[in-house]
């Protein structure tokens, strides 16, 4: 390991010393740090070198910095040293006084006292090794973001992907996405099912073929790839022993397509001249299949769903359902309730009326996760949300934020006790014991309420606060609500 960067940023002068003299006083810790060079900011509107900026890997902050807004200090560390680990250093516990706001990068908070302790050696060879990882990603990131030119024709692939169901259109769009990256002659997909392979599409000379111009062999490269999942790569066919029985003049690359471990077919590329594949044609191809397979398993789907149903209508309102909708426990997703939180809130301003907005979780879901397995988990989920849409009114909206966390939504409220009666109800429904999967399991709820435009007029807002009220109401013990106050 070279040198280690660290970037001080105190208006003390004597922070860097206070940060060498921490890592002295654990020197006896088994593990030791590479050669330490401190640059020292005072200020966070100082000008920063360039390299300064790449070369760190750790930032610790005298808290005092901030000045008290957090935020903004937040953001201007993460916009000078995008990537590094930020370490906060305070007298106190910084915990309770950090705001909840979106980070883009790890952040740290120690006690001044904690420099002297034996562990803060390790804690910041820690630190450097998570910081090295997370600025190598961001090196894999820009790399392919440099590659974004050659792989425009996934664009193409991607767009039949989220646009266009029809089997027929997404091979072909794959075949010439393909030609586009290697530049190739000819290219084939066969679609392979209960261990055979079957004609998908083909493209040669830039024109869709009917047939393939060679059926593969039963003991060939393809079937090979078929079956064993792994791409072929052939720079030479004259000269390459794989094809020892059937000599042609050129080069080919033999992509599996799969979703994990199931193949759903093979693409072959083909040249008419020796090619030495490079890295960036292998990986480009990679990417396609990637694509191709999640647009042909689409496209399976689609045609299966299409021989069940009657009509195109019902096919699309089964698809716009899917989009609205969580998979787990039919209940709305995040989506809709966005749709119809914003819907309720219009209404509401038209008609003067106020709307309850309920958040709430399961509490210790997780030790019905341990006790019974994560399937009764999910057959709890389910029976929740059969439970919940049972005690409600058709105008109101409950649905799954994910995991155990729900949002309901309340339209039309005459006064409080309006809400407030319903969250008596669901506390009372969750409370009865589940009888699942031949178990008989106890779940509680805790529900934070807050009410439009009472608590605030907008939705993020709202949310927020019926997030704090929700855990209010964990504190005093669970299987209990509260509302909302300043």
């Amino acid at each position: 390991m070279n040198t280690l960067q660290i970037v001080a940023i105190s208006s003390k002068s004597d922070f860097p010393k206070l940060i060498r003299k921490g890592l002295q006083s654990s020197h006896h810790n088994r593990q030791s740090l590479p050669p330490l060079q401190i640059d020292h900011l005072s200020s966070l509107k100082e000008d920063i070198p360039e390299n300064l900026k790449l070369s760190t890997l750790v930032v610790l902050v005298d808290i005092e910095s901030f000045s008290g807004d957090w935020d903004d200090g937040i953001k201007m560390v993460q916009k000078n040293f995008p990537g590094q680990v930020l370490v906060l250093i305070s007298e106190g516990d910084l915990l309770e006084e950090f705001p909840a706001f979106q980070i883009e990068n790890p952040i740290y908070f120690i006690n001044r006292n904690d420099l002297s302790s034996p562990l803060f050696n390790s804690f910041l060879l820690t630190l450097i090794t998570q910081s090295e990882l997370i600025q190598s990603n961001h090196v894999v990131r820009e790399n392919l973001i440099d590659r974004e030119k050659e792989l425009l024709s996934l664009r193409k692939a991607s767009l039949h992907l989220t646009l266009n169901l029809s089997l027929d259109a997404v091979l072909e769009a794959i075949l010439e996405s393909a030609m586009e990256l290697v530049i190739g002659d000819d290219t084939h997909i066969f679609l392979y099912e209960h261990g055979v392979l079957s004609f998908g599409a083909a493209l040669f000379d830039g024109r869709r073929q009917n047939k393939p111009i060679m059926e593969p062999r039963p003991h060939g490269t393809t079937y090979q790839v078929a079956r064993e999942g792994v791409m072929l790569i052939v720079n030479d066919v004259m000269s390459d022993p794989v094809f020892k029985d059937r000599r042609w003049e050129g080069a080919i690359i033999s992509l599996p397509l799969k979703i994990g471990n199931k193949v759903l077919g093979v693409m072959n590329v083909a040249l008419r001249r020796p090619h030495n594949f490079t890295e960036n044609e292998i990986q480009a191809l990679k990417l396609l299949g990637g694509q191709a397979s999640i647009a042909i398993q689409n496209a399976n789907l689609y045609e299966q769903a299409q021989q069940e149903i009657s009509d195109r209508k019902k096919a699309e309102k089964a698809i716009q359902h899917l989009a609205n909708h969580d998979a787990l426990t039919g209940l709305p997703n995040r989506r809709l309730f966005n749709e119809r939180i914003n819907l309720e809130i219009s209404r509401s301003q038209r008609n003067n009326q106020k709307i309850g907005i309920m958040l709430f979780d399961l509490d210790h879901l997780k030790k019905v996760n341990d006790s019974y397995g994560h399937n009764v988990g999910d057959l709890l989920l389910q029976a929740v949300a059969q439970r919940l849409l049972g005690l409600l009114r058709k105008s109101d909206t409950v649905a799954r934020m994910g995991g155990d966390e729900f949002l309901l939504i309340l339209p039309e409220m005459k006064q409080p006790d309006d809400a407030i009666q319903t969250a008596e109800r669901i506390l009372s429904a969750l409370s009865t014991p589940f009888h699942l999967d031949s178990y008989e399991v106890r779940i509680t709820t805790s529900i934070g309420i807050v009410f439009f435009p009472d608590d605030g007029e907008h939705v993020n807002s709202l949310i927020k606060k019926a997030d704090i009220s929700m855990y209010k109401a964990k504190e005093k013990g669970g299987n209990v609500y509260h509302v909302y106050t300043e």
